[in-house]
């Protein structure tokens, strides 16, 4: 397996004038077979390889890392 990592610096939000009003996640992991890993409640499969997530009026805490595994292909 390789490893691939995604970070998204969502943090800085709460220095705004208040919370992110709206916020949409979409995630796609590419191929069924990848395995994808993160910190996100509540988090719902909306397809074979996609992930989606809707806030409202949120205050993020920490920083998004997403996490790929992707089967290593010889050749």
């Amino acid at each position: 397996m390789q490893e691939r990592t995604l970070g998204y610096i969502l943090t800085t939000g709460g220095n705004w004038a208040g919370p992110i009003g709206r916020f949409h996640l979409t995630v796609d992991k590419g191929a069924a077979e990848n395995l994808v890993s993160l910190c996100a409640p509540d988090i719902e499969r909306t397809g074979p390889t996609t992930f989606e997530l809707t806030r409202m009026n949120w205050r993020p805490r920490a920083n998004l890392q997403i996490y790929l595994l992707v089967p290593h292909r010889e050749g």
